[in-house]
């Protein structure tokens, strides 16, 4: 080996053990940091995580919550449906007989006619009626002037009976008057009072 190709030892300086400890003190740190980020992102990932498996929890609760629901509600529907079903064969039943009712109105109907010209009899008679019963009304409308005269004719007849009446007293008073001498004299006592 020649001179020339020797390369010289390297010597540990104090400056090499310092670049090499500052790096690795860079390296640390930054694996620190790097710690530090992983543990928060790892809280947030579990926190996300546990929302998510709660919010499925829920929302599985509530699914089966519904599905029981829709359960009972298909329950009662069909119910309703075997309902429905029976009200359509009354229903069907009240058709028939509503049709048997037609048919005995339309055989019923054929008398109407006959109905219809003994009305208009009567509307004649009626006619002739309301007439007669006019001509009662006229009748009582005299009658009741007549009763107004023989009531004016009857108190005429007593006031002439009231003045008759007077005038008997008078004649009476009058008798009675003429009566007098005859009374006082020689016969006194012959004579009825």
């Amino acid at each position: 080996m020649t001179k020339a190709s020797k390369k010289p030892p390297v010597t540990n300086t104090p400056d090499t053990f310092e670049l090499v400890a500052s790096t690795m003190k860079e390296f640390r740190e930054g694996m620190e940091s790097f710690d530090e980020v992983g543990v928060r992102i790892a809280v947030k990932t579990r926190f996300i995580m546990r929302v998510v498996f709660t919010t499925l929890t829920l929302s599985s609760i509530y699914l089966v919550y519904m599905i029981m629901q829709m359960t009972d509600n298909m329950n009662a529907m069909t119910a309703h449906m075997e309902d429905m079903y029976i009200n359509f064969g009354t229903m069907s039943q009240d058709m028939d007989e509503i049709a048997r009712m037609v048919d005995s109105m339309g055989k019923n109907i054929s008398g109407i006619p006959v109905i219809a010209e003994s009305m208009y009899q009567m509307n004649g008679d009626v006619g002739l009626m309301t007439g007669s019963v006019y001509e009662i009304n006229k009748s009582i409308t005299a009658m009741d002037n007549d009763m107004v005269s023989i009531n004016t004719s009857m108190q005429e007849m007593t006031g002439r009976l009231s003045n008759m009446n007077y005038s008997v007293h008078s004649m009476s008073y009058d008798v009675n008057e003429m009566s007098l001498p005859m009374n006082s004299g020689p016969m006194s006592g012959f004579w009825p009072k």
